[in-house]
């Protein structure tokens, strides 16, 4: 895919990598212009983010359903016609990427979740609806901005995973006057992948097991009462 095929007020996503971690940012392609991109800036809790050499930075952008990276793009913020933009410089062709959708395991339970506002974290109410490697789905009342931080504790018997993401996605469910949320994790958590692995072969073992379930053993006992209703209906 080529530069000049992006499409001005698309959506696009820029994958951070650094000492291991990755991270990821959606924004919006606001101007094309020879082999640079301006998007609307990047910002974590209303600042806005800046680049660090070290990290290794790379434009995801989707289109018909694929999606397209180009790697190791550099990130500028500069100021365009009066207004503050992160300009990214890409060269070549994006090439298609397949990134594997992840394990998503339904919860269905009221727990705290904290969102990040400029009075400091507050804490709220929520019910979980279902976590992936990757984000978490959850249901309130309360109405939250897009692009605000929360943070979540998720509780497993004595399994305790600290999570913290961005949320990217705000849909009001009117039938329970409520708001559902998507919500992505900022960096991969080793150990929440490691619990979804478990719990995702407990499960494929438990399909396993219904379908194939050996044949029920019968009993001596239970052959010659057979044999005797056999006979009592001859």
């Amino acid at each position: 895919m080529q530069i000049d095929e992006l499409s001005k007020g698309g959506s696009m996503e820029l994958e951070v990598k650094n000492n291991g971690r990755t991270m990821s940012f959606r924004s919006e392609i606001v101007i094309i212009k020879n082999n640079s991109v301006l998007i609307t800036t990047i910002k974590a809790n209303d600042q806005t983010i800046g680049f660090s050499e070290k990290c290794q930075l790379n434009f995801l952008y989707k289109v018909d359903g694929r999606l397209y990276m180009w790697e190791n793009v550099t990130v500028k913020l500069v100021k365009y016609n009066g207004e503050i933009y992160h300009k990214i410089d890409i060269y070549g062709a994006g090439k298609p990427y397949n990134r594997r959708d992840s394990f998503r395991m339904y919860i269905g339970e009221d727990m705290p979740l904290y969102v990040n506002t400029a009075a400091g974290p507050t804490a709220i109410s929520v019910l979980v609806k279902d976590i992936s490697e990757t984000g978490v789905a959850f249901i309130t009342k309360e109405e939250i901005e897009i692009d605000r931080t929360i943070r979540l504790k998720l509780k497993d018997n004595n399994t305790i995973i600290s999570l913290s993401g961005m949320i990217i996605r705000k849909e009001f469910l009117e039938h329970l006057g409520s708001f559902l949320y998507g919500c992505k994790f900022n960096e991969k958590n080793n150990k929440l992948g490691k619990y979804l692995a478990k719990k995702q072969g407990e499960l494929l073992r438990k399909k396993t097991n219904t379908l194939s379930s050996p044949p029920t053993k019968v009993t001596t006992k239970e052959k010659k009462t057979q044999l005797y209703e056999m006979n009592a209906t001859k």
